[in-house]
């Protein structure tokens, strides 16, 4: 009779799993959209970019026909290239500079979703603007392409987005499992990445608009997602809360509130320094040969990440008793250390073989900015701050954008015109920065260490009386109201 009844128990958890699926499944989907679309076009972006420069370099000489990849590789195309990816690289960081807190603050007020239908529109509207730039390179100069940044003043773009199903994945979890989910998101992102390369090349075969037609069409499909899943703000605040955000707790003064805690300004350094690692892949892209080895990468993550660290995660904190904010710190510290490695074996690299190698080490060191979060979260007063600071780390990842995509394309651009011995400049650059990311996280403490103003506080308020205490407490409150 039970085994009868088993095939009735499962399609009726199919069907109850069906009518009210996990929410965090949602979030699952939006970020499978969201990185699909950012893995695509990545590739076809370069390359329309560089296919504009490189009919405007050779218009007076050849037919557009008659131009091939291979004779845009030279290296005053390469470096005018890398010129306008730059400073679009800058223009694009600008309006999560300035519009982060904003959004950020939207999102502890208002909800999620709102703030993430947003970005996801700026973006479809930035694409589209790129693409039609790119498309009129003999009528429109190419550097008009930065203009298209202005769309990401909508929503702030990608790295809001980002950290907004970031943050509904935190609204989700529980301290001790705030790192795994992290992780699990950060999975499916990679599956994404393995697959969207393939995607991204299928598509250029036929015509450079068609991987942007891909990607709109990943974009448009997280608008039924939104409308289907609930606020995981409401989920956070429970049915019967009241509580609301402090006005004088938005924009720049909670910016200035959280970094005034010097373990949270730590975990931000660290955040800062580590993104400089995506900015590798900017380099390596433009020869295919190399981006074909990111669906190895991508694979080799997806066993770190679904696999080796929730399973160390489960063994420090249940077999050994560690507490889950220990094992964070001590994962952003290994993965700072092979970042650090994989860039010094990127630069000693001799031959492809050894790019592999290198890339996997290096890869493996990309769970620095999810743990650092993990930990972050854990020094917030409230769970109606996690928007705010997750936005503020998404701005921190512009900032650092900002500076580095310039940076490491000029270091590039200055490589390439002095010979082949000085390829290896921009990993030696990289590796300086994760080795001072290294020596930052080794000053990371879980929140069970005490806060300097914190200890200040109690120091003061063990040399008063009972009355005092009470006395001084009625000021203040009489002052903030």
């Amino acid at each position: 009779m039970r085994l009868r009844q088993l095939p009735h128990r499962f399609n009726a958890r199919i069907k109850q799993w069906t009518a009210h699926p996990p929410t965090l499944i949602f979030v699952f989907l939006l970020i499978i959209f969201l990185e699909l679309e950012e893995s695509v076009q990545r590739a076809p972006t370069i390359r329309l970019l560089e296919n504009a420069v490189c009919s405007q370099y050779y218009r007076d000489e050849l037919d557009v026909g008659d131009i091939e990849e291979s004779m845009c590789k030279t290296p005053a195309i390469q470096s005018k290239l890398a010129h306008i990816r730059g400073f679009l690289s800058l223009f694009d960081a600008i309006p999560v500079i300035i519009l982060g807190s904003f959004y950020g603050s939207l999102a502890d007020r208002q909800g999620r979703r709102g703030p993430f239908a947003l970005a996801i529109s700026g973006i479809v509207c930035q694409m589209a603007c790129i693409y039609l730039v790119c498309s009129s390179w003999d009528t429109i100069p190419v550097e008009t392409v930065w203009a298209s940044s202005i769309f990401r003043l909508v929503g702030g773009g990608p790295n809001l987005a980002i950290a907004l199903c970031l943050t509904m994945t935190s609204d989700l979890s529980t301290d001790e499992t705030r790192s795994k989910s992290f992780y699990h998101v950060f999975t499916a992102s990679l599956v994404t990445d393995m697959i969207a390369p393939s995607i991204a090349y299928a598509t250029l075969r036929h015509s450079l608009w068609l991987p942007y037609l891909v990607c709109a069409i990943s974009l448009i499909l997280t608008f039924p997602v939104l409308l289907r899943m609930p606020d995981t703000l409401n989920h956070t605040k429970g049915p019967h809360s009241t509580e609301e955000v402090p006005v004088e707790r938005t924009g720049v003064t909670a910016y200035i509130k959280f970094l005034s805690d010097w373990r949270i300004a730590v975990g931000v350094a660290v955040v800062f320094l580590a993104q400089f690692r995506q900015n590798t892949f900017e380099i390596l892209l433009p020869y295919a040969s190399t981006a074909t080895l990111l669906t190895v990468v991508s694979a080799v993550n997806i066993l770190a990440f679904l696999i080796l660290l929730p399973i160390v995660t489960d063994y420090l904190q249940v077999k050994r008793g560690i507490r889950s904010y220990r094992v964070n710190i001590w994962v952003a510290r290994t993965s700072s250390a092979a970042l650090a490695m994989g860039a010094v074996a990127l630069a000693a690299a001799p031959n492809i073989g050894f790019v592999v190698l290198a890339l996997i080490v290096y890869a493996t060191g990309f769970g620095v900015r999810l743990s650092i979060l993990a930990v972050l979260t854990g020094f917030v007063s409230s769970i109606q701050e996690t928007g705010r600071l997750y936005t503020m780390v998404a701005t921190t990842d512009a900032i650092a954008h900002m500076i580095a995509s310039p940076l490491l394309q000029w270091v590039w651009g200055r490589a390439l015109s002095i010979g082949d011995k000085w390829l290896i400049l921009p990993f030696l650059v990289l590796t300086a920065v994760f080795m001072i990311a290294l020596v930052f996280s080794c000053l990371l403490q879980e929140p069970g260490w005490p806060n300097l103003d914190d200890s200040l506080v109690a120091e003061q308020e063990a040399l008063l009386s009972g009355n005092e205490r009470d006395d001084a407490i009625e000021e203040v409150l009489a002052y903030t109201e």
